[in-house]
């Protein structure tokens, strides 16, 4: 594991080792994320939000107390410290910020409950905001991130450099966000002493802008750069070419730079080789292993499952509420049981589930229920920015392990014929002289 870049999963698991990382009854033991909709009024109308409902509702706090008592309860078999021994309270929006002091309240009274009940998360909790710095300097929130920045994981969104970020991080007036952004970053690293990884969505309209981007956050000091591409419909064979183009620059900037230690997640050294048939573990959390609940006091499997992230159009799916608890209802318990039985051979074609770079290719079960109607299906609008990864990925490796003069090799997974919609012949050629010599 690159330093610096420790998961709180694998904190939990270093700390307060749990087996080989199933339950008795079979089932994956992760820790636990619970996600809080504070508001759904945000300051920003990003141009590829996919909550595209905004609103002006909060949260209640006797709605959020409510939910905490359900977690902490620790007597539903779908939640309990046997499958999660540890926590995060994740606090989304809208803005999160905007609810600071709501926030401040249900940490409080998450932290005050878990300590009184003797609860083994009162140790093994983590905090996650993720804000897009609007309200950063926002008394309030200066004093929270001091009072919990050793258990916090903090971010603020930017997309790369200012030209790319403000053509889609606008305000409602159509004006950009950069500078309010980066005086932000500068602050809570530089004064309050904090770490901060990025978030960064690839989309189609800004994919040939991904090099400046990643250059321009190292140059920023990140070091924890997470690029992912959306799953939505529009990404054609065109992209994956100029994505393949734009990672083969990162990687020679990192090279270059002498930053091969920075964790960049478009690298990824173990990804892009077939997956074992008898894995087939549906890797989304939406299906088991999240929780989410908004200003209603329903509970959903994730926030993509939320009516402001479905749209007016799609039944949002429920699998309890704050008042009865978890799946007290027969349609909640018929939902729990749908989602909790997908898994990779269920919603994967043959041609998916054999794919010979299915490691490391992702997928969103709501958003498969979104655009299906079922989660048990796979959308594969990704498939061929996935195909340009894996090769980019084949160059940065096979290259970083030349210069390091180790006798490790990253195999080309990747067909032949694939490569060649993607890269000219010349360009195929060398990623083979790469991985052979």
């Amino acid at each position: 594991m690159r330093a610096g870049t420790e998961q709180f999963q694998d904190y939990v698991n270093r700390l307060f080792p749990v087996g080989p990382g199933l339950s008795p009854d079979g089932r994956r033991v992760l820790s636990r994320t619970v996600t809080f909709q504070v508001t759904d009024a945000c300051t920003l109308r990003c141009t590829y939000c996919y909550q595209g409902v905004k609103g002006s509702h909060v949260l209640p706090f006797e709605t959020a107390k409510k939910f905490v008592d359900l977690l902490l309860r620790d007597d539903n078999p779908y939640i309990n410290t046997r499958n999660s021994p540890g926590v995060v309270l994740e606090f989304i929006g809208g803005e999160p910020l905007l609810e600071i002091g709501l926030i401040d309240r249900i940490t409080d009274y998450f932290l005050q409950e878990a300590i009184r009940l003797h609860h083994p998360w009162a140790t093994r909790f983590r905090l996650s905001i993720c804000s897009n710095g609007t309200e950063y300097f926002n008394p309030q929130v200066q004093a929270y991130l001091k009072k919990h920045l050793h258990h916090l994981s903090f971010s603020i969104s930017i997309d790369g450099n200012r030209q790319l970020h403000d053509a889609c991080r606008v305000y409602p007036d159509g004006r950009g966000s950069y500078d309010t952004v980066i005086a932000g970053v500068e602050h809570f690293t530089k004064v309050l002493g904090g770490r901060m990884g990025s978030k960064m969505t690839i989309a189609p309209s800004n994919v040939g802008y991904v090099f400046e981007a990643l250059q321009n956050l190292l140059g920023l000091g990140y070091r924890e750069i997470n690029l992912n591409c959306v799953y939505e419909k529009g990404w054609e064979l065109s992209h994956a070419r100029v994505l393949y183009g734009q990672l083969k620059r990162c990687g020679d900037c990192l090279l270059e730079n002498g930053l091969e230690d920075a964790y960049i997640s478009m690298f990824e050294e173990h990804f892009f080789r077939p997956k074992d048939p008898k894995d087939v573990q549906n890797w989304c959390g939406g299906t088991g292993d999240m929780l989410s609940v908004d200003y209603t006091g329903n509970i959903y499997p994730c926030i993509r499952y939320m009516p402001n992230s479905l749209g007016p159009d799609i039944p949002p799916l429920t699998i309890g509420h704050v008042n009865h608890g978890l799946l007290g209802t027969k349609g909640e318990q018929d939902c729990a049981r749908c989602l909790q039985r997908i898994d990779r051979r269920t919603q994967s074609t043959d041609e998916c589930f054999s794919c010979p770079i299915a490691e490391g290719c992702a997928w969103c079960s709501a958003y498969n229920y979104q655009v299906f109607g079922t989660a048990d299906r796979r959308a594969t609008f990704i498939c061929p920015m996935h195909k340009a990864r894996a090769l980019a990925n084949a160059y940065y490796w096979n290259r970083l392990y030349r210069a390091r003069g180790e006798g490790k090799r990253f195999q080309i997974h990747v067909p032949k014929d694939w490569a060649l919609e993607i890269l000219p012949e010349e360009e195929w050629e060398l990623l083979k002289r790469l991985e052979e010599n």
